[in-house]
C-alpha cells in the first residue's frame, strides 16, 4: 500500500512536456542555426555512381576519393 501510494506521488510529481514554442521564435532560432556562408566541402560535385567517377577521374586525371564505411556515421550505433 505505501509502494503503490509513494509511486502514485512520483509519478504525478515528474514535470510535464514544455510549451510548444511559437511560429515566430522558430523562425528566429532556425535562421541563427542556419550557416551564412557556403562550406568549402559543398563546392565539391560530389558523385554517388562509382563507375561514373572512375571514369570521370581518369578523363580529367585525378585521383578519385572513396569514403567507405560501416555503421552510423556519428559512430552511434
Amino acid at each position: 500500500m505505501v509502494a503503490t501510494l509513494t509511486l502514485v506521488i512520483f509519478l504525478t510529481a515528474l514535470p510535464t512536456d514544455p510549451p510548444p514554442i511559437k511560429q515566430a521564435e522558430f523562425k528566429k532560432v532556425h535562421a541563427e542555426l542556419l550557416s551564412k556562408t557556403t562550406e568549402t566541402w559543398e563546392t565539391i560535385p560530389w558523385g554517388l555512381d562509382l563507375l561514373r567517377a572512375r571514369a570521370r577521374s581518369a578523363r580529367e586525371g585525378k585521383p578519385l576519393f572513396i569514403w567507405s564505411m560501416n555503421g552510423h556515421p556519428l559512430g552511434c550505433v
